[in-house]
């Protein structure tokens, strides 16, 4: 038996890869996903991947997928991915996430400790000391949320100055290094960042003559105290994220490889194998805050739109498309890949026949359903107001208000076009920004077959045109938008 395998995410709501045995191809392989410790899932590898097989990696149905988001707890969690029986770590399969912590916190004070936490692991028995202004402060959210007991500088295991006086932080400072940097220990401080602020920090390094063994200490060396400094950057000063929100069956796949190509690992992926999944802006701010540099990201799952998370203004981008057309490629892409499909809740979603079935019979299946499907009615106008405003009486002015502050809403009909013109406003903008046009992605018109019921008079194509009445206002009053 030969396992081979890689873990290609490690995040809070995501953990993916794939294994196989490289000796025998079609044996079943599973993973045990461990957080905190605690075995929590055993994941079969299953799911197939183009990039597998065209590796020869058996038939391509070696990956995995697997959500952690219930068993993260606040604060840094450990995360590991084993091969099940074997006891061998996956490649790739061991790492930390910091879900930021709550409560008696300011939004400075949780975004310090959740920055310092993905760098230092706070242990039962560590005492802290705080120094400087917000000191007893600071030294009661540690005790409050990780029961950290107060100690002594020379005693501490943590030192820890948020917001302080720069005078006497520098003077800190200086105190920390000379005496303790031959001992173990942790010295943390946290300051809103001005344009000398920075310099002063190493230069207070320079003067204590501890570059070297800061330089030590950041590469592994555990025999000398360690410094960490995070600095609180303006709002002003931050750079923007260009935030894809990709509406399925819009175009949003070609968008996003353009992004992708472009800026590489500078944009990121948010995609769930869950349907009905959403990201909380406290996920999205963790990814921003522990990924600085990051220009942007797609994401099926984002539908609440806040002007600003950690910091960064947040540049909301979308594509919306005629209705009809949207439903179509919808039904298409299913029967196209239904075979290739793992998500469970999009399986339920859809005709357990759907490659058998006419255009026609599957639209009569999705719109005949009395539960909450996608595309039973008006997707486009409760994928934006579901979530963002979803005590709102008319669900359709709640979805142009929320498009309304977005930076752009393009027409994927005029793709091209209105690539070009948000082009134009990224650069006003001062943002950079792709060249060139979207390449032609995951397409399905081959499986479409006769559209002739589209009409008033056929039953099925009279109920399909009811349930996007508001989706055809919604597209008219974007299409009439980018046009003025």
């Amino acid at each position: 038996m030969g396992l081979i395998g890689r873990v290609d995410t490690l995040w809070d709501t995501c953990i993916s890869g794939w294994a196989s045995d490289d000796a025998d191809s079609n044996r079943p392989v599973q993973v045990d996903v461990i957080v905190n410790s605690l075995p929590v899932a055993t994941v079969p590898c299953v799911v197939f991947r183009e990039d597998l097989l065209a590796a020869g990696i058996g038939d391509g149905c070696k990956g995995f997928v697997f959500d952690p988001t219930a068993h993260l707890r606040p604060g840094r969690n450990s995360l590991e991915v084993y091969y099940t029986g074997s006891g061998l770590l996956v490649p790739g399969g061991r790492g930390h996430w910091v879900r930021r912590r709550e409560g008696r916190i300011s939004e400075w004070e949780a975004a310090f400790l959740a920055a310092l936490e993905a760098y230092f692991e706070f242990k039962p028995g560590h005492h802290v000391c705080g120094i400087g202004e917000g000191a007893k402060e600071l030294e009661r959210v540690l005790f409050d949320s990780l029961r950290m007991p107060s100690a002594p500088m020379e005693k501490a295991d943590l030192v820890v100055s948020c917001g302080a006086d720069h005078r006497f932080l520098w003077s800190a400072l200086t105190q920390f290094v000379q005496e303790h940097m031959n001992q173990p220990g942790f010295l943390a401080i946290g300051f809103d960042e001005t344009a000398d602020v920075c310099g002063r920090v190493r230069q207070a390094f320079r003067e204590c003559g501890a570059a070297e063994p800061m330089l030590e200490s950041l590469t592994g060396y555990r025999g000398v105290g360690q410094i960490f400094a995070f600095a609180n950057t303006p709002i002003a000063e931050a750079p923007p994220v260009l935030a894809h929100i990709h509406v399925p069956k819009c175009a949003g796949t070609s968008f996003r490889v353009l992004l992708e190509t472009y800026f590489g690992p500078r944009h990121l992926g948010l995609y769930v194998n869950d349907t009905y999944f959403v990201y909380g802006d406290e996920a999205l701010r963790s990814y921003l805050l522990q990924g600085p540099e990051l220009q942007g990201f797609s994401s099926h799952h984002v539908r609440r739109f806040p002007h600003w998370l950690a910091g960064r203004e947040m540049l909301y981008v979308t594509f919306l498309r005629d209705p009809i057309q949207q439903f179509v490629s919808y039904m298409t892409h299913v029967k196209k890949h239904y075979a290739e499909i793992t998500s469970a809740s999009l399986l339920a979603a859809v005709p357990p026949d759907a490659p058998q079935l006419t255009l026609r019979e599957f639209a009569r299946w999705l719109l005949t359903q009395d539960r909450d499907i996608p595309f039973r009615e008006n997707h486009n106008v409760n994928f934006f107001a579901r979530h963002s405003a979803p005590a709102a009486p008319d669900r359709l002015e709640a979805a142009k208000t929320a498009l309304e502050g977005f930076f752009f809403v393009g027409i994927t009909e005029r793709m091209e076009e209105s690539v070009n013109k948000l082009r134009a406003l990224a650069r006003a903008a001062g943002l950079d920004f792709p060249p060139g046009s979207p390449p032609v992605e995951n397409t399905s018109a081959d499986y479409r077959d006769d559209l002739g019921w589209l009409h008033p008079g056929d039953e099925v194509g009279s109920m399909l045109l009811r349930s996007v009445e508001k989706d055809r206002q919604l597209y008219d009053w974007a299409a009439a938008r980018i046009t003025g």
